[in-house]
């Protein structure tokens, strides 16, 4: 299977390197001194239980070079969804599938709405994975799932689940409820990100000192009251289950977006607690807790401020 992973950074370049791994045909979409590096000293996934390095790797910032592909995984910023859409034209004939690993409950709809007329489908990935370095990228382990719709027995999808079978460190499982696995990841991730980012802490430090941790729950709490506004049947103790997933991560975890702030970088803020937010207002469901993860972030929303 041809696959082309539009946006190589931590998520798009670690779920890559393990389907190269495997035996697949990959090409990484990437620029900048990341590409640089990609292209002159492979890529490398540091992870404390399984490292891998790939001396060689396809690696562009020109899609047309690649050409149609049988699936596309998108996993650029969402800040970049319209201009990276609009790029990988190339890379998708009548036959590809787009199956996006972006952050939110946005993405399908923004992609569509952007390439106009693709199979765009809709993903979650529980993966940890920053750029350490220009051709590095680091992830502390732990969870490595991705949820995919099953578009109803799609053949490329059902290839791309038997891939991840095959590779280590990921797995990929298809679902015909992809809107509630969608939100059972947005839940939690917009609770670790607002967390993380406006206390400045990792997972061990804010689960450990009682305020942080209700903080944290509160959050969840609010996601899980907007899902149901939203019209989601999400579980009764969906709640209690994502703080007991909290509570297994490792310590020094981190969301993406605390990492985005700390290196002034734009932030995905108006897509997780600013959405949060917006929800609230919308459904008339009180999010006191995310919206003052926005409006107390929202000044770094476009990297630091001058």
């Amino acid at each position: 299977m041809r696959i082309a992973i539009m946006g190589s950074g931590g998520v798009g370049a670690y779920v890559g390197a393990r389907l190269q791994a495997a035996g697949e045909d990959v090409a990484f979409i990437a620029r900048g001194a990341h590409l640089q590096a990609l292209q002159h000293s492979g890529l490398r996934i540091e992870c404390p239980a399984d490292a891998l390095y790939l001396e060689r790797v396809t690696a562009t910032d020109d899609p047309s070079s690649i050409g149609p592909v049988d699936l596309v995984i998108f996993a650029v910023k969402l800040w970049d969804t319209e201009a990276a859409a609009r790029a990988m034209g190339p890379l998708v004939g009548p036959q590809t599938r787009i199956v996006t690993l972006q952050n939110g409950i946005d993405s399908v709809a923004l992609i569509s709405g952007a390439l106009g007329g693709a199979r765009v489908l809709g993903g979650a990935i529980y993966v940890s994975a920053v750029i350490e370095h220009p051709g590095v990228i680091r992830s502390p382990g732990g969870m490595h799932r991705i949820v995919v719709d099953a578009a109803g027995g799609d053949p490329v999808i059902a290839a791309f689940c038997a891939a991840c079978e095959r590779a280590t460190a990921l797995e990929a499982v298809a679902t015909d409820a992809m809107d509630v696995a969608i939100w059972e990841k947005f839940i939690p991730l917009a609770a670790i990100s607002g967390a993380t980012s406006l206390l400045r802490a990792r997972m061990g430090q804010i689960l450990g000192h009682p305020e942080t941790r209700i903080f944290l729950r509160q959050l969840v709490d609010e996601g899980v009251a907007v899902g149901r506004a939203a019209g989601q049947p999400l579980r009764d103790d969906l709640a209690d289950e994502v703080m007991s997933k909290l509570a297994a991560m490792p310590a020094s975890f981190r969301s993406s977006m605390s990492e985005d702030l700390e290196r002034g970088k734009p932030l995905e803020l108006q897509w997780l607690s600013g959405r949060m937010h917006g929800l609230g207002l919308q459904y008339g469901v009180p999010t006191p807790g995310h919206s003052a993860v926005y409006r107390a972030l929202v000044l770094y929303e476009h990297g630091a401020p001058l």
